[in-house]
């Protein structure tokens, strides 16, 4: 067997070793990387089911406080502090919510619509503006109680936008996230499908053809 040979075969080895190696780390790499996306999508959807319990809480909470504000002689301050305690057991749920997402470094591009507590704060922010406007109203004269009400049925809707635009949000970034880890999962079996012919085949049609050959024709092919 001559140098040459046995250089192309050593050549051919470490070819395939190599490609082997990168295709396997190629696959782990995408492997953790879908972990971490799939995790991702698990807060999404626990975020988003949070907002949807937020807003059934706002919706029920601002029926019983404006009943109790236009009902003569009655007082909204029990139910207003039952609504303060319920949005704030669910904020409470969602800042908890927007650290494990933010956590999940991996997938921080797919998430990116719901990174840091902005879309947080937002919502607390229009919150204490609702419980301002129900603490005022009730102190107003008569003849501008149907004005403040207005306002204050105008805070409860921006409210209830607000948590809206947010599980908005919500959507897109679980849509993005499953579209990735799809498209991930999808290149990384057709790299080890590519891999597997390869190492199957080539032998067959290509390193076979050298073992096959005779000396003559080893030697007539300059081998």
């Amino acid at each position: 067997m001559s140098t040459h040979d046995d250089s192309s075969r050593t050549l051919n080895l470490l070819g395939r070793l190599a490609s082997t190696l990168a295709v396997g780390v190629g696959a782990v790499g995408s492997i953790l990387l879908v972990s971490a996306t799939v995790k991702a999508v698990a807060h999404v959807d626990r975020t988003d089911s949070a907002l949807a319990d937020l807003s059934h809480d706002i919706a029920d909470g601002h029926a019983s406080i404006r009943g109790d504000l236009t009902t003569p002689g009655s007082s909204a301050d029990a139910a207003l502090v039952t609504f303060e305690k319920a949005v704030e057991g669910r904020m409470a749920r969602l800042r908890t919510l927007n650290s494990l997402i933010a956590q999940q470094e991996d997938a921080s591009i797919w998430t990116q619509p719901l990174q840091g507590n902005m879309d947080v704060q937002h919502i607390e922010d229009e919150w204490r503006a609702y419980v301002a406007a129900a603490a005022i109203t009730p102190t107003v004269a008569a003849k501008e109680l149907a004005m403040r009400l207005r306002m204050f049925d105008l805070h409860a809707r921006k409210l209830m936008l607000t948590v809206a635009d947010v599980r908005d949000s919500a959507a897109v970034a679980r849509a993005r996230a499953l579209f990735a880890a799809q498209g991930m999962v999808a290149l990384s079996s057709g790299f080890a499908a590519l891999l597997i012919a390869y190492l199957i085949w080539y032998p067959v049609f290509g390193g076979g053809r050298h073992e096959d050959a005779t000396p003559l024709e080893r030697l007539a092919g300059g081998h």
